[in-house]
């Protein structure tokens, strides 16, 4: 056996032991929350929820890494209810990126001397499994500069969600067609305090991202802060921190807006 197939089980080996983990807390934390419950989980699965309930996300996000990668983001999201536990989803999305290749890179080269350009359409679903937890499983494609296909998956959960400090624990992991890449960002923050106008979090995070051309996992990781304003349901994201980019920051902007018996 050569070290090349070797280097390749270990990475299989190492996939299938990450998804199995995730998929064993997803269950321990299902499992925990309807222990004590006495209906039967998820009866009224079949029921439209009562009220119907759709919203609207527009966000915006940048990232610079000294002078290896700098990009833009920003868009907007649909999200309709079903039931009480799904809702459909729809998002368009642009990406402009300046220099370099990051996490969320899904081109096949570098940018070079001018700005790449594209879209990025998606749709799917939102599970709901219980209250304060979702996990939003995507699909879709690029166009422009970048046209291949995409997949995202979007997992947030609030822990001790009715105490004083909850703490909110999220992921989101991507693989691009186009260039082969996988990248995830993880996050851990604490509600520190809860203001009438305000409420600040604070926590770490970070990215992760690989392909067949780096040699190896590619990450970086930092301290986060999260301010969210109540009175225009806006949230303010900031990270800074250290890794295979060297020195970086990001900044996120998203606003909500939600309607209810549409």
């Amino acid at each position: 056996m050569t070290r090349r197939n070797r280097t390749e089980i270990s990475r299989t080996i190492r996939s299938r032991a990450s998804a199995k983990t995730i998929v064993a807390i997803l269950f321990a934390l299902i499992a925990g929350r309807y222990s004590t419950a006495d209906a039967f989980p998820f009866s009224d699965f079949f029921t439209p929820a009562n009220p119907q309930h759709l919203s609207l996300t527009l966000f915006a996000s940048g990232i610079g890494a000294e002078s290896k990668y700098a990009a833009t983001h920003e868009g907007f999201q649909l999200e309709q209810t079903l039931n009480p536990y799904l809702g459909v989803v729809g998002r368009i999305s642009g990406y402009q990126n300046y220099q370099g290749s990051g996490w969320d890179n899904p081109l096949t080269s570098h940018p070079g001397t001018r700005p790449r350009n594209f879209g990025v359409l998606m749709g799917g679903i939102d599970l709901l499994p219980f209250q304060g937890t979702s996990l939003t499983i995507l699909g879709g494609r690029d166009v422009g500069d970048s046209d291949g296909a995409r997949i995202e998956g979007d997992f947030s959960s609030w822990i001790l969600l009715h105490s004083r400090h909850p703490i909110n624990l999220s992921f989101t992991g991507d693989h691009f067609y186009n260039n082969g890449q996988s990248s995830g960002a993880i996050d851990i923050r604490i509600v520190m305090s809860s203001w009438r106008e305000v409420t600040w979090l604070l926590g770490a995070g970070g990215q992760l991202w690989f392909n067949n051309s780096l040699p190896n996992l590619q990450k970086e990781f930092g301290p986060d802060l999260g301010l969210f304003f109540r009175k225009w349901n806006t949230s303010l994201d900031l990270q800074a921190g250290y890794g295979n980019t060297h020195g970086y920051a990001t900044i996120a902007v998203t606003r909500h807006f939600d309607w209810d018996d549409l």
